[in-house]
Formats: C-alpha cells, sequence, structure tokens
C-alpha cells in the first residue's frame, strides 16, 4: 500500500541529511537548464534570421536579347510546371530599366548609360531555398553551356552555399552543447542520490530484512531526485525569465525593426519562449528521475 506522506517525509529527511550535496545538484540543475533555455532561445532566433534570408533566396534566369515570344512561353511554363517552383515573374527589359534607375537615383552612373543593356529575366522563388543549385542546373546543357534562349543564371552561389554551411554547423555545435550540459546535470543528481543511498544503507538493508519491496525503498529516492530536478528547473525558469525580458527581448526588437523578422522566440507569434519555459521544468523533472532510476538500479538491488 502507497503512503505518500511517509515517502514525502523520506525524501525530505534525505535531502536536509545531505543537503550541501542536494543543494549543489539543484544548483547545478539551474545553471545547466538556464545555460539549455538560452541557447534555445538564441538557436530559434538565429535559425529565424537564417530563414528568413532563405525565404529570399530567387533564381534570376536572364533572357537573350533576341529569344522569340514562343520560347519565351515555352520556358515560363516549363519552369511553372517544376514542384520546386512556387513562383515565377517575368520582368521585361523596360521594367528592369526601370527598377534599376529607382535604385540608383541620383547617380552619375545613370549618365553613362546609353540606351538599356538589362536583358530581361525570370525571377524563381522555390518552395525548399535548398534546392536552388539543383534547380540552377537544369538551365545548362550536358557541356556545361546553357540552353537556348538563356544568357545566364544567377543565384548569389558563394553566399547561398555559406549560408546552408552556417545553418547546419550552428545546428550541430548547439546540439552538442545542450548534450554534453544534460549528461553534467544527470552524472551530479546521480551522485547524489548515491550519496544518500550509501548514507542510508543500514537503514535499507533492514527495511529489506523485513519484507519491504524494491519499489518500496525506491520511492523516496525517486522523489529526491525528481525534486532536485523540479527545483533546478524552475529557478532556471525565473532566470531566463528576468534574462528574456531585459536583454533578450531587447535585442530581438533590433532583429524586428531592422530585418522585420517576426517569428522569433520572445516577441514571435508562436509565443515559443512559453514552451521553452514548460520544455526546462518537465526535462529537469525527468532527469531527476532518470538519474535517480540509473543510480538506484546499481546501488538497490533486488
Amino acid at each position: 500500500m502507497l503512503r505518500p506522506r511517509y515517502f514525502f517525509s523520506e525524501t525530505f529527511t534525505s535531502f536536509k541529511r545531505n543537503f550541501l550535496m542536494g543543494f549543489t545538484a539543484i544548483t547545478t540543475v539551474a545553471i545547466t537548464l538556464f545555460i539549455v533555455g538560452f541557447f534555445a532561445v538564441l538557436v530559434f532566433d538565429i535559425q529565424g534570421i537564417i530563414n528568413s534570408i532563405k525565404s529570399q533566396v530567387e533564381l534570376a534566369v536572364y533572357l537573350e536579347d533576341n529569344i522569340s515570344v514562343e520560347l519565351r512561353d515555352y520556358l515560363e511554363g516549363e519552369i511553372s510546371s517544376w514542384e520546386e517552383t512556387s513562383g515565377i515573374k517575368y520582368v521585361s527589359k523596360e521594367q528592369a530599366f526601370e527598377r534599376f534607375k529607382e535604385q540608383n537615383e541620383g547617380s552619375d552612373i545613370l549618365k553613362e548609360i546609353q540606351g538599356n543593356p538589362l536583358p530581361a529575366s525570370f525571377e524563381i522563388t522555390l518552395n525548399d531555398p535548398e534546392k536552388v543549385e539543383l534547380v540552377a542546373l537544369r538551365f545548362m546543357d550536358k557541356d556545361g553551356a546553357y540552353i537556348g534562349g538563356v544568357d545566364d543564371v544567377v543565384y548569389g552561389q558563394s553566399y547561398v552555399n555559406k549560408l546552408f554551411s552556417i545553418t547546419a554547423i550552428i545546428g550541430t555545435v548547439a546540439f552538442l552543447i545542450i548534450i554534453l550540459l544534460l549528461l553534467a546535470t544527470v552524472v551530479l543528481i546521480f551522485n547524489t542520490i548515491r550519496l544518500s543511498i550509501y548514507a542510508r544503507r543500514k537503514e535499507i538493508e533492514v527495511m529489506k530484512l523485513v519484507g519491504a519491496s524494491n519499489w518500496f525503498v525506491r520511492i523516496p529516492f525517486l522523489f529526491e531526485g525528481f525534486f532536485e530536478g523540479f527545483l533546478g528547473s524552475t529557478i532556471a525558469v525565473v532566470l531566463l525569465y528576468i534574462l528574456g525580458n531585459s536583454l533578450l527581448i531587447r535585442g530581438e526588437r533590433v532583429i524586428v525593426d531592422t530585418m522585420r523578422i517576426k517569428e522569433l522566440a520572445i516577441l514571435g507569434s508562436g509565443h515559443i519562449i512559453i514552451y521553452v519555459y514548460i520544455g526546462i521544468i518537465i526535462l529537469g523533472g525527468l532527469l531527476g528521475i532518470i538519474s535517480s532510476g540509473i543510480a538506484l538500479r546499481r546501488f538497490v538491488k533486488a
């Protein structure tokens, strides 16, 4: 028969006996999960910025001046039919020149230009910006020359590849750091529970001799691990809330004002920061239970 009052009493008695170690475990959980939460917000914001930049990746297909209307319409229809294409816009020579004049209004460069040297083009947006190079290659034949009617294809080859590489590196580094921090937390709580078990080894032996089940012995230690993890994660959430409202939100406001990016952790419409808080608290409790379970499996055997 379960006796919650007894289990809670044993949990807090054990915590008081090993207060220093328990306090260290709670502090470590708090600091670790605070850093994890901070990294989660930071990575999400960086990912939001990168996704916004990626969404602006376009493929510009410049057409030959002597291209026929039939060939141009054929190319436009073919491009539109590709599953990677989310949109295509035809820009005539006249439209391209008007855009150029608006961008360079007041500049001496306009005085040097004779006629209209700009080509017509297709501006293509993609469902998945990472497939931009694959789509660009479709405008080339087996010999590496552009197909008929196409003069050049531009998609910012150098910066696009670097952008995708940076995205992968940021994700990998952040994941490894978070895993290392969580492993450190598990080890510390494991050591705390192990010390508690060692301090009460004679009491446990007596309980086993009088017929106490393994679960009856284990539950107080599982509660202790959960308590340390939960309390540490709650402190981490409080610290992250203070930092978020004093510093992180200011950084996000600068990003919103300068880059017009709205899908951010704190200021974003998805309220990601709330999910981060909930995730940290759940993670803290789980870490405590898992760490205790590992320690108990090793030191409280059937």
